[in-house]
C-alpha cells in the first residue's frame, strides 16, 4: 500500500495527535495545522480515502477518526521515525544494572528498568534451563543432616538449594561429592548433566558408600528442579497499565493479567521474537490472543556469547509513543547482552 504525499502527511499528523491525546481527530483540527495548507473539505476527502483503505475509522457518528490496527501497523512500518536515545537515558539504564551480579539478578533488573523507563508492563524471558552450562558445584554444610548446594551456571548465574539427608553427613562426603561433580560434569549443559548422572547412578551404587550416594542423589533432584523451573519470564509494572484509559476496564485488565500468568500466549510471541533480529512490534490481534486486542508488545532478543538466549520487552496500549519506546527496549537489550558477556 502506498499513499500520495498529501495523504501521507495528513495520516502522519492524525497519528501524532491520536498517539499524544488518545482522542478521535477531526478534519478541522488537521486543517488548522501550519504545514497542511488545504481546506477542511479537502481534508475530509482525504480522510474518506484513508477510511476506504482501512487505515482509519470513525468510532462514533459525526466524530473524528482514529487509526485502525492496520493503520497503526502501516504507520509503524512505513512512517515511524525512531528517535535516538538520549545519553542521559542510556546512563540511567546502565545505572539500573549496577547492583546486579548474577545472571538472574541482571534479568530481574532489566525487567524493573524497562517498566520504570516506559511506564508499561515489562517482561524478560528467561533462558532455557536445559541450555545452561554447569561451571562449578559446591556444598556448604548447614547442619548434621542439611547442606546447601551451590550451582554456578554460565559464570554468572548462581543457584542455591537446601538438601536434607536421613543420616548425618560429613564435610568429607560433601567435598568428595563436589570433586566428583566438578571432575565429570563441568562444562556440560544442565540437561546433559542430568542424563549423564542418571546413567552413572548404578555404577555409583557399587563404588561409593551410602552417604556419598545420598549426596549425589539429592543433587540429581536439585538439577531436576532447576530444569523444571516453571517461571518462564520476569514481569514487572503490571499496575502501570491502570494508567491507560483504553486498558482500565476491569474485565479487560483481568483477562490481560490472567494471560500473563498462563504464560503460553506471551511465550509464543516471545519465541517468535527469538527467531528474528532486532526489535519486533506486535499490534493488537498480532499478539495472538483476544485479551491483547488493545495492546502492543515491543520485544527485542538479548544474547550471551553470540547466541540469542532470551527476549525482553514491554506490553502496553496500542496507543503508545513508538518512537520513544522502541529505542528504550533496544538499548536495554544491548546493555543486558554486553553485561551477560562480561
Amino acid at each position: 500500500m502506498t499513499l500520495n504525499e498529501r495523504s501521507q502527511l495528513l495520516f502522519k499528523h492524525l497519528m501524532a495527535l491520536y498517539l499524544n491525546e488518545g482522542k478521535p481527530v477531526g478534519s478541522s483540527a488537521l486543517a488548522k495545522l501550519p504545514d497542511v495548507g488545504v481546506s477542511s473539505a479537502t481534508v475530509r476527502n482525504v480522510m474518506a480515502d484513508l477510511e476506504k483503505l482501512g487505515l482509519i475509522h470513525s468510532p462514533h457518528t459525526s466524530a473524528g477518526r482514529v487509526p485502525t490496527q492496520s493503520g497503526i501497523r502501516f504507520f509503524v512500518d512505513t512512517i515511524l521515525t525512531v528517535q535516538p536515545l538520549q545519553q542521559s537515558l542510556t546512563r540511567q539504564i546502565k545505572q539500573g544494572f549496577i547492583q546486579a551480579h548474577s545472571q538472574q539478578e541482571l534479568l530481574g533488573s532489566a525487567s524493573h528498568i524497562l517498566s520504570g523507563l516506559t511506564g508499561m508492563a515489562s517482561l524478560v524471558m528467561l533462558p532455557n534451563q536445559q541450555q545452561e552450562v554447569l561451571r562449578h558445584i559446591d556444598f556448604v554444610k548447614l547442619g548434621e543432616r542439611r547442606a546447601l548446594v551451590v550451582l554456578v551456571l554460565n559464570d554468572k548465574d548462581v543457584q542455591n538449594r537446601v538438601i536434607e539427608f536421613d543420616e548425618p553427613v560429613s564435610d568429607q562426603h560433601l567435598l568428595q561429592a563436589a570433586n566428583y561433580f566438578n571432575q565429570h560434569f563441568v562444562g556440560h549443559h544442565l540437561s546433559d548433566v542430568k542424563q549423564m548422572l542418571v546413567s552413572r547412578l548404578n555404577r555409583l551404587r557399587q563404588s561409593v558408600d551410602q552417604l556419598m550416594l545420598s549426596v549425589v542423589t539429592a543433587t540429581d533432584e536439585v538439577i531436576d528442579q532447576s530444569l523444571k523451573n516453571d517461571k518462564p519470564y520476569f514481569i514487572s509494572g503490571k499496575s502501570n497499565l491502570l494508567n491507560y484509559d483504553e486498558l482500565a476496564d476491569a474485565q479487560k485488565l483481568k483477562a490481560l493479567f490472567h494471560s500473563f500468568e498462563e504464560h503460553s500466549d506471551l511465550l509464543a510471541l516471545l519465541n517468535k521474537s527469538m527467531q528474528a533480529k532486532g526489535v519486533q512490534i506486535f499490534i493488537g490481534q498480532e499478539c495472538g490472543h483476544e485479551s491483547y486486542q488493545n495492546c502492543s508488545v515491543i520485544a527485542s532478543p538479548y544474547e550471551r556469547e553470540g547466541q540469542v538466549i532470551g527476549v525482553l520487552g514491554v506490553v502496553g496500549p496500542s496507543r503508545m509513543a513508538y518512537d520513544k519506546i522502541v529505542p528504550r527496549v533496544d538499548m536495554t537489550a544491548r546493555i543486558l547482552s554486553s553485561l551477560l558477556n562480561k
